[in-house]
């Protein structure tokens, strides 16, 4: 079974929704730490995973990762 944190963080001067995923190596376990209003957090999760839907398979995105 996944175990699932979820953070509330302080409001953050420069963004009114902040949101972090992430998942340790080797772990289903996730954790979800957020600022801003919960509602507006769900929002843009939704928004950005329909975006990444279409996006990430087309590898249409900018790779920092110095290759």
């Amino acid at each position: 079974m996944k175990n699932v944190s979820i953070i509330r963080e302080p409001e953050d001067p420069i963004a009114e929704t902040r949101i972090s995923l992430g998942s340790p190596r080797g772990s289903e376990d996730f954790y979800i730490v957020f600022r801003g209003d919960p509602e507006k957090v769900v929002e843009l999760l939704q928004n950005a995973l329909l975006v990444a839907r279409v996006a990430l398979p087309k590898h249409a995105y900018e790779d920092n990762r110095g290759m």
